[in-house]
Protein backbone atom coordinates (compact mmCIF):
# COMPACT_ATOMS: atom_id res chain seq x y z
CA UNK A 1 0.00 0.00 0.00
CA UNK A 2 1.28 3.58 -0.93
CA UNK A 3 1.74 5.95 1.43
CA UNK A 4 -1.06 8.44 0.17
CA UNK A 5 -3.10 5.94 -0.51
CA UNK A 6 -5.01 5.99 3.16
CA UNK A 7 -7.67 8.00 3.79
CA UNK A 8 -9.81 8.98 7.10
CA UNK A 9 -11.81 7.08 6.00
CA UNK A 10 -9.40 4.09 5.61
CA UNK A 11 -8.53 4.31 9.35
CA UNK A 12 -12.07 4.99 9.92
CA UNK A 13 -13.08 1.38 9.00
CA UNK A 14 -9.98 0.03 10.21
CA UNK A 15 -11.30 0.93 13.56
CA UNK A 16 -14.64 -0.25 12.76
CA UNK A 17 -13.73 -3.93 12.22
CA UNK A 18 -12.80 -3.76 16.03
CA UNK A 19 -14.82 -1.65 17.34
CA UNK A 20 -18.46 -1.27 15.17
CA UNK A 21 -19.31 2.34 15.49
CA UNK A 22 -23.44 1.33 14.71
CA UNK A 23 -22.90 -0.05 18.20
CA UNK A 24 -22.28 2.89 20.17
CA UNK A 25 -24.70 4.50 22.55
CA UNK A 26 -28.28 5.98 21.57
CA UNK A 27 -26.89 9.32 22.92
CA UNK A 28 -23.26 9.09 21.97
CA UNK A 29 -21.69 10.88 19.19
CA UNK A 30 -18.76 9.03 17.48
CA UNK A 31 -17.12 8.68 14.14
CA UNK A 32 -15.50 11.13 11.83
CA UNK A 33 -16.33 14.21 13.07
CA UNK A 34 -14.13 16.86 12.19
CA UNK A 35 -12.78 17.25 8.32
CA UNK A 36 -12.23 15.13 5.41
CA UNK A 37 -13.25 11.85 5.28
CA UNK A 38 -11.13 11.38 1.59
CA UNK A 39 -8.68 13.63 3.20
CA UNK A 40 -5.07 11.54 2.70
CA UNK A 41 -3.43 10.35 6.08
CA UNK A 42 0.26 10.25 7.00
CA UNK A 43 0.45 10.44 10.15
CA UNK A 44 -1.76 9.75 13.68
CA UNK A 45 -2.16 10.94 16.93
CA UNK A 46 -4.48 9.07 19.61
CA UNK A 47 -5.38 10.93 22.31
CA UNK A 48 -8.21 10.64 25.12
CA UNK A 49 -9.07 13.78 24.16
CA UNK A 50 -8.69 16.76 22.18
CA UNK A 51 -6.90 19.35 25.14
CA UNK A 52 -5.07 22.08 25.28
CA UNK A 53 -2.20 20.17 25.86
CA UNK A 54 -3.07 17.55 22.65
CA UNK A 55 -3.82 20.49 20.51
CA UNK A 56 0.04 22.37 21.29
CA UNK A 57 1.79 19.16 20.36
CA UNK A 58 -0.53 19.36 17.04
CA UNK A 59 0.82 22.82 16.35
CA UNK A 60 4.57 21.54 17.51
CA UNK A 61 4.15 18.08 15.59
CA UNK A 62 1.27 18.04 13.12
CA UNK A 63 -0.46 14.96 12.11
CA UNK A 64 -3.05 14.36 9.72
CA UNK A 65 -5.46 12.91 11.98
CA UNK A 66 -6.44 12.91 15.21
CA UNK A 67 -8.50 9.57 16.64
CA UNK A 68 -9.73 10.31 20.46
CA UNK A 69 -12.03 8.02 22.86
CA UNK A 70 -14.65 11.28 24.25
CA UNK A 71 -15.72 12.85 21.42
CA UNK A 72 -14.65 16.27 20.04
CA UNK A 73 -18.24 17.39 18.96
CA UNK A 74 -20.44 15.97 21.58
CA UNK A 75 -23.78 18.31 20.70
CA UNK A 76 -25.58 20.17 17.84
CA UNK A 77 -23.33 23.73 17.75
CA UNK A 78 -25.00 26.60 17.92
CA UNK A 79 -22.29 28.43 16.63
CA UNK A 80 -18.42 27.04 15.50
CA UNK A 81 -16.21 29.78 17.32
CA UNK A 82 -12.78 29.19 18.74
CA UNK A 83 -14.26 31.09 22.55
CA UNK A 84 -16.78 28.61 22.71
CA UNK A 85 -16.10 25.80 24.49
CA UNK A 86 -18.29 23.03 22.89
CA UNK A 87 -16.79 24.25 19.34
CA UNK A 88 -12.85 25.35 20.10
CA UNK A 89 -11.59 22.05 20.13
CA UNK A 90 -13.14 21.59 16.35
CA UNK A 91 -12.15 24.71 15.13
CA UNK A 92 -8.72 24.67 15.73
CA UNK A 93 -8.62 21.52 14.88
CA UNK A 94 -10.08 22.67 11.14
CA UNK A 95 -7.88 25.35 11.17
CA UNK A 96 -4.85 23.33 11.43
CA UNK A 97 -6.36 20.68 8.63
CA UNK A 98 -6.39 17.86 10.89
CA UNK A 99 -9.31 15.57 10.84
CA UNK A 100 -10.66 13.66 14.13
CA UNK A 101 -12.19 10.71 14.56
CA UNK A 102 -14.07 9.73 17.89
CA UNK A 103 -14.63 6.23 19.36
CA UNK A 104 -16.16 6.18 22.67
CA UNK A 105 -19.13 4.04 23.94
CA UNK A 106 -18.48 2.05 20.95
CA UNK A 107 -15.06 1.24 22.22
CA UNK A 108 -16.32 0.96 25.74
CA UNK A 109 -18.68 -1.97 24.86
CA UNK A 110 -16.64 -3.82 22.30
CA UNK A 111 -15.28 -6.87 23.06
CA UNK A 112 -11.99 -5.95 23.21
CA UNK A 113 -12.76 -2.38 24.52
CA UNK A 114 -11.87 -0.28 27.19
CA UNK A 115 -12.32 -2.07 30.37
CA UNK A 116 -11.49 -5.52 28.83
CA UNK A 117 -7.79 -3.28 28.24
CA UNK A 118 -7.75 -2.65 31.29
CA UNK A 119 -8.28 -5.81 32.67
CA UNK A 120 -5.80 -7.19 30.32
CA UNK A 121 -2.98 -5.52 31.70
CA UNK A 122 -3.92 -6.16 35.25
CA UNK A 123 -3.42 -10.19 34.40
CA UNK A 124 -6.66 -11.40 34.98
CA UNK A 125 -7.65 -14.37 33.49
CA UNK A 126 -11.11 -15.59 31.81
CA UNK A 127 -12.08 -12.02 31.20
CA UNK A 128 -15.79 -11.85 29.93
CA UNK A 129 -18.50 -9.06 29.76
CA UNK A 130 -19.63 -7.72 33.29
CA UNK A 131 -22.76 -6.80 31.67
CA UNK A 132 -23.51 -8.68 28.44
CA UNK A 133 -24.65 -6.74 25.46
CA UNK A 134 -25.26 -3.42 26.83
CA UNK A 135 -25.91 -0.56 24.86
CA UNK A 136 -27.56 -2.21 21.95
CA UNK A 137 -30.94 -1.10 22.60
CA UNK A 138 -31.80 0.10 19.08
CA UNK A 139 -30.93 -3.62 17.71
CA UNK A 140 -33.14 -4.95 14.84
CA UNK A 141 -33.58 -8.45 13.24
CA UNK A 142 -33.87 -8.16 9.18
CA UNK A 143 -35.73 -10.70 7.48
CA UNK A 144 -35.54 -11.30 3.99
CA UNK A 145 -37.00 -14.05 2.03
CA UNK A 146 -34.85 -14.84 -1.26
CA UNK A 147 -33.93 -17.58 -3.68
CA UNK A 148 -31.66 -20.43 -2.10
CA UNK A 149 -29.24 -19.42 -5.54
CA UNK A 150 -29.15 -15.93 -4.34
CA UNK A 151 -28.54 -15.83 -0.15
CA UNK A 152 -24.96 -16.00 0.04
CA UNK A 153 -24.97 -12.76 -1.97
CA UNK A 154 -27.86 -10.97 0.16
CA UNK A 155 -26.20 -11.86 3.18
CA UNK A 156 -22.89 -10.17 1.74
CA UNK A 157 -24.36 -7.20 0.18
CA UNK A 158 -26.05 -6.75 3.99
CA UNK A 159 -23.11 -7.58 5.52
CA UNK A 160 -21.09 -4.69 3.29
CA UNK A 161 -23.90 -2.00 4.95
CA UNK A 162 -22.67 -3.26 9.00
CA UNK A 163 -25.24 -5.75 9.16
CA UNK A 164 -24.80 -9.28 10.14
CA UNK A 165 -22.12 -8.64 13.58
CA UNK A 166 -22.16 -9.81 16.83
CA UNK A 167 -19.15 -8.88 18.96
CA UNK A 168 -16.02 -10.48 17.33
CA UNK A 169 -18.39 -12.57 14.85
CA UNK A 170 -19.19 -11.03 11.05
CA UNK A 171 -21.82 -12.78 8.37
CA UNK A 172 -24.31 -13.54 11.32
CA UNK A 173 -27.80 -15.14 10.06
CA UNK A 174 -30.17 -17.47 10.32
CA UNK A 175 -31.87 -19.72 7.29
CA UNK A 176 -35.00 -21.39 7.07
CA UNK A 177 -36.34 -23.46 3.69
CA UNK A 178 -39.95 -22.71 3.03
CA UNK A 179 -42.47 -21.73 -0.19
CA UNK A 180 -42.68 -18.35 -1.28
CA UNK A 181 -45.81 -17.43 -3.42
CA UNK A 182 -47.29 -14.57 -5.25
CA UNK A 183 -49.27 -13.30 -8.36
CA UNK A 184 -47.49 -10.67 -10.81
CA UNK A 185 -50.26 -8.25 -11.76
CA UNK A 186 -49.37 -6.65 -15.43
CA UNK A 187 -46.64 -4.89 -15.88
CA UNK A 188 -45.00 -6.88 -13.75
CA UNK A 189 -41.48 -8.58 -14.85
CA UNK A 190 -41.47 -11.85 -11.83
CA UNK A 191 -37.76 -12.94 -11.45
CA UNK A 192 -39.36 -16.79 -11.63
CA UNK A 193 -42.23 -17.77 -13.36
CA UNK A 194 -44.96 -15.24 -15.47
CA UNK A 195 -47.27 -12.22 -14.75
CA UNK A 196 -50.56 -13.43 -14.38
CA UNK A 197 -50.45 -16.22 -12.76
CA UNK A 198 -49.94 -18.01 -9.29
CA UNK A 199 -45.84 -19.16 -8.67
CA UNK A 200 -44.91 -21.00 -5.89
CA UNK A 201 -41.13 -20.94 -5.68
CA UNK A 202 -38.68 -22.68 -3.19
CA UNK A 203 -36.70 -19.55 -0.91
CA UNK A 204 -34.84 -19.28 1.96
CA UNK A 205 -35.83 -16.78 5.08
CA UNK A 206 -32.72 -15.23 5.66
CA UNK A 207 -32.23 -13.57 9.25
CA UNK A 208 -30.04 -11.18 10.67
CA UNK A 209 -29.03 -8.21 12.37
CA UNK A 210 -28.19 -4.86 12.22
CA UNK A 211 -28.13 -1.39 14.21
CA UNK A 212 -30.97 0.95 14.25
CA UNK A 213 -28.74 3.36 12.77
CA UNK A 214 -27.80 1.33 9.94
CA UNK A 215 -31.01 -0.12 8.87
CA UNK A 216 -31.43 2.38 6.29
CA UNK A 217 -28.41 1.40 4.85
CA UNK A 218 -28.81 -1.90 4.92
CA UNK A 219 -32.32 -2.13 3.48
CA UNK A 220 -30.94 -0.72 0.33
CA UNK A 221 -27.84 -3.15 0.20
CA UNK A 222 -30.59 -6.09 -0.13
CA UNK A 223 -32.71 -3.93 -2.34
CA UNK A 224 -30.17 -3.37 -4.72
CA UNK A 225 -28.79 -7.40 -4.46
CA UNK A 226 -31.95 -9.00 -4.89
CA UNK A 227 -33.17 -10.14 -7.73
CA UNK A 228 -37.15 -9.61 -7.26
CA UNK A 229 -39.20 -6.46 -8.57
CA UNK A 230 -40.41 -6.30 -4.86
CA UNK A 231 -38.73 -7.87 -2.24
CA UNK A 232 -40.42 -8.92 1.12
CA UNK A 233 -38.20 -7.79 3.95
CA UNK A 234 -39.17 -7.41 7.77
CA UNK A 235 -37.30 -5.77 10.05
CA UNK A 236 -38.44 -6.65 13.76
CA UNK A 237 -37.15 -3.85 16.80
CA UNK A 238 -35.30 -6.68 19.11
CA UNK A 239 -36.44 -5.71 22.89
CA UNK A 240 -33.13 -5.68 25.40
CA UNK A 241 -31.18 -6.92 22.11
CA UNK A 242 -27.90 -6.97 22.12
CA UNK A 243 -25.13 -6.62 19.43
CA UNK A 244 -22.51 -8.45 21.37
CA UNK A 245 -19.92 -7.08 23.23
CA UNK A 246 -20.42 -5.47 26.59
CA UNK A 247 -20.23 -3.09 29.79
CA UNK A 248 -17.30 -3.80 31.86
CA UNK A 249 -15.11 -6.93 32.23
CA UNK A 250 -14.87 -9.14 35.28
CA UNK A 251 -11.95 -11.96 35.35
CA UNK A 252 -9.78 -13.86 38.18
CA UNK A 253 -6.26 -13.42 39.67
CA UNK A 254 -4.29 -16.51 39.57
CA UNK A 255 -4.73 -17.01 43.17
CA UNK A 256 -6.27 -15.21 45.77
CA UNK A 257 -4.72 -12.23 46.79
CA UNK A 258 -4.82 -9.82 49.88
CA UNK A 259 -6.48 -6.03 48.86
CA UNK A 260 -3.57 -3.90 49.86
CA UNK A 261 -1.30 -6.40 47.05
CA UNK A 262 -4.25 -6.38 44.56
CA UNK A 263 -4.72 -2.35 45.05
CA UNK A 264 -0.87 -1.88 44.41
CA UNK A 265 -1.14 -4.20 41.23
CA UNK A 266 -3.46 -1.70 39.98
CA UNK A 267 -1.29 1.31 40.61
CA UNK A 268 1.38 -0.50 38.96
CA UNK A 269 -0.09 -1.63 35.82
CA UNK A 270 -2.87 1.16 35.33
CA UNK A 271 -0.56 3.55 37.12
CA UNK A 272 -3.59 5.92 37.64
CA UNK A 273 -2.44 9.64 39.37
CA UNK A 274 -4.42 8.11 42.95
CA UNK A 275 -6.58 5.43 44.04
CA UNK A 276 -9.57 6.20 46.27
CA UNK A 277 -11.00 3.08 48.11
CA UNK A 278 -13.92 2.60 49.48
CA UNK A 279 -15.36 -0.98 51.89
CA UNK A 280 -13.53 -3.50 53.86
CA UNK A 281 -9.75 -2.81 54.16
CA UNK A 282 -9.04 -6.54 54.74
CA UNK A 283 -10.30 -8.71 51.78
CA UNK A 284 -9.00 -11.52 49.98
CA UNK A 285 -9.20 -10.80 46.11
CA UNK A 286 -9.81 -13.47 43.70
CA UNK A 287 -11.93 -11.71 41.20
CA UNK A 288 -12.07 -8.77 40.08
CA UNK A 289 -14.75 -6.48 38.11
CA UNK A 290 -13.66 -3.25 36.03
CA UNK A 291 -15.66 -0.65 33.94
CA UNK A 292 -13.48 2.31 32.94
CA UNK A 293 -14.39 5.85 33.29
CA UNK A 294 -17.48 6.40 34.98
CA UNK A 295 -18.91 3.02 36.27
CA UNK A 296 -19.85 3.66 39.86
CA UNK A 297 -23.49 3.25 38.64
CA UNK A 298 -22.28 -0.69 37.82
CA UNK A 299 -21.12 -1.38 42.28
CA UNK A 300 -24.99 -3.56 42.23
CA UNK A 301 -23.77 -5.54 38.63
CA UNK A 302 -20.72 -6.20 39.64
CA UNK A 303 -21.52 -7.96 43.63
CA UNK A 304 -24.01 -10.01 41.30
CA UNK A 305 -20.81 -11.28 39.13
CA UNK A 306 -19.50 -12.39 42.66
CA UNK A 307 -16.43 -9.75 42.53
CA UNK A 308 -14.12 -9.55 45.14
CA UNK A 309 -12.81 -6.06 44.24
CA UNK A 310 -14.85 -3.08 42.18
CA UNK A 311 -12.41 -1.15 39.89
CA UNK A 312 -14.26 1.87 38.47
CA UNK A 313 -13.77 5.49 38.31
CA UNK A 314 -16.30 8.77 39.39
CA UNK A 315 -17.38 7.39 42.27
CA UNK A 316 -20.11 9.72 43.94
CA UNK A 317 -20.42 10.09 48.07
CA UNK A 318 -23.61 8.33 48.62
CA UNK A 319 -22.25 5.21 45.68
CA UNK A 320 -18.93 5.22 48.34
CA UNK A 321 -21.14 4.99 51.72
CA UNK A 322 -23.35 2.02 49.84
CA UNK A 323 -19.39 0.08 49.24
CA UNK A 324 -17.80 1.54 52.73
CA UNK A 325 -21.08 -0.47 54.32
CA UNK A 326 -20.84 -3.68 52.04
CA UNK A 327 -18.38 -6.49 51.95
CA UNK A 328 -16.90 -5.86 48.74
CA UNK A 329 -14.77 -2.63 47.88
CA UNK A 330 -14.66 0.02 45.46
CA UNK A 331 -11.59 1.79 44.13
CA UNK A 332 -11.55 4.74 42.06
CA UNK A 333 -9.18 5.32 40.28
CA UNK A 334 -10.32 8.35 38.73
CA UNK A 335 -11.78 8.29 34.75
CA UNK A 336 -9.37 9.12 32.78
CA UNK A 337 -6.63 7.04 34.29
CA UNK A 338 -8.61 3.80 33.12
CA UNK A 339 -10.02 4.75 29.77
CA UNK A 340 -6.68 5.97 28.67
CA UNK A 341 -5.79 2.11 28.26
CA UNK A 342 -7.43 1.77 25.13
CA UNK A 343 -5.56 4.35 23.12
CA UNK A 344 -2.67 1.67 22.51
CA UNK A 345 -5.48 -0.73 22.05
CA UNK A 346 -6.60 1.88 19.03
CA UNK A 347 -2.68 2.27 17.29
CA UNK A 348 -2.42 -1.56 17.34
CA UNK A 349 -5.59 -2.00 15.65
CA UNK A 350 -4.36 0.80 12.72
CA UNK A 351 -0.80 -0.27 13.29
CA UNK A 352 -1.67 -3.55 12.00
CA UNK A 353 -3.69 -2.77 9.22
CA UNK A 354 -1.28 0.12 7.96
CA UNK A 355 2.10 -1.62 8.78
CA UNK A 356 4.77 0.06 7.88
CA UNK A 357 2.67 3.11 5.71
CA UNK A 358 1.66 5.36 8.80
CA UNK A 359 3.52 7.64 11.82
CA UNK A 360 1.24 6.87 15.02
CA UNK A 361 2.02 8.16 18.37
CA UNK A 362 -0.13 8.13 21.73
CA UNK A 363 -0.33 10.73 24.57
CA UNK A 364 -1.21 9.06 27.81
CA UNK A 365 -2.62 12.49 29.93
CA UNK A 366 -3.34 12.31 33.47
CA UNK A 367 -6.52 13.57 35.37
CA UNK A 368 -7.64 16.49 34.48
CA UNK A 369 -8.16 16.49 38.89
CA UNK A 370 -4.76 16.25 40.94
CA UNK A 371 -4.62 15.30 44.32
CA UNK A 372 -3.79 17.56 46.75
CA UNK A 373 -3.09 16.10 50.69
CA UNK A 374 -5.08 17.74 53.45
CA UNK A 375 -2.77 17.22 55.56
CA UNK A 376 -5.29 16.37 58.37
CA UNK A 377 -5.76 12.68 59.14
CA UNK A 378 -9.45 11.45 60.15
CA UNK A 379 -10.95 14.90 59.35
CA UNK A 380 -11.38 18.00 60.85
CA UNK A 381 -9.48 21.67 61.04
CA UNK A 382 -6.57 22.14 62.95
CA UNK A 383 -7.46 24.91 65.72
Amino acid sequence: MKRASVTVTDVWRALDDHFPFAHKADWDNVGILVGDPGAPVRSVLFALDATPKVLSALKDSPADLLVTHHPVVFTALSSFRPDRSASSAAYALARMGTAAICAHTNADVAPRGVSHAMARRLGLGGIRPLVPGEPASDACKVVVFVPASHADSILAAAAGAGAGRIGGYALCSFRTPGTGTFLGGKGTDPFVGASGREERVEEVRLETVAAGSLVPSVLRAIRAAHPYEEPAIDVVPLRGGALGGGVGAVGELRAATPLGAVLEAVRRTLRPSWIKAAGPRRKTVRRVAIVGGSGAEFYGSAREAGADLFVTGDVKYHQALEAAAGDMPVADIGHASGERWILPEFRRVVNERFRGVLSTRVIMEEEPLRHVSAGVPGGGMRP
